[in-house]
């Protein structure tokens, strides 16, 4: 799984910063794994349905030339 880094602010950030204050979790980070949890929890959503949904965005993304990408070829990890 790999990392990603952004920034919350306004409702969002009182939220977590209010889940730390009440001691449902020790760092912004875990708060958030929390609430994605929990939200997960409620309403179903399979392993599949997130991949295909992260996967979407990512091709959407890439065609309209937000994102770019790279040929990968195996002689790299060499």
């Amino acid at each position: 799984m790999g990392n990603i880094n952004f920034e919350i602010s306004g409702y969002m950030e009182t939220v977590l910063n209010s889940m730390i204050a009440k001691g449902y979790a020790k760092t912004k980070t875990e708060a958030l794994r929390l609430t994605v949890f929990e939200f997960d929890k409620s309403n179903h959503i399979s392993e599949d349905e997130l991949f295909e949904a992260a996967a979407g965005k990512i091709l959407k993304n890439v065609k309209s030339g937000k994102e770019k990408t790279s040929k990968f070829s195996f002689k790299e990890l060499e």
